[in-house]
């Protein structure tokens, strides 16, 4: 299993799949449903109507942010937790 952590495409990839699969409820919501035109009307314009791949976008910075400020803690061969 250590092998697929050498090819870091396959990650992004899955990481991509997963925005995608979490920006289209929002986005149908959000845009479609006028949600955001509904109950954020102080937000500017340009916001109420995102674009999907811009909700693709948010999702994927919002994710690598979270590995940023809560990192996780792996186990090495010694059975000791690190922190990334």
């Amino acid at each position: 299993m250590g092998s697929l952590n050498a090819i870091p495409i396959v990650g992004w990839f899955i990481s991509l799949l997963v925005a995608m699969s979490l920006a289209v409820p929002f986005w149908f919501v959000w845009s479609c449903l006028g949600i955001g035109a509904t109950f954020f009307n102080f937000l500017p314009a340009v916001w109420l109507t995102i674009g999907f791949w811009q909700t693709v976008g948010v999702f994927t910075c919002v994710s690598i942010l979270k590995l940023v400020v809560f990192p996780r803690s792996v186990v090495n061969n010694s059975n000791k937790a690190v922190s990334l």
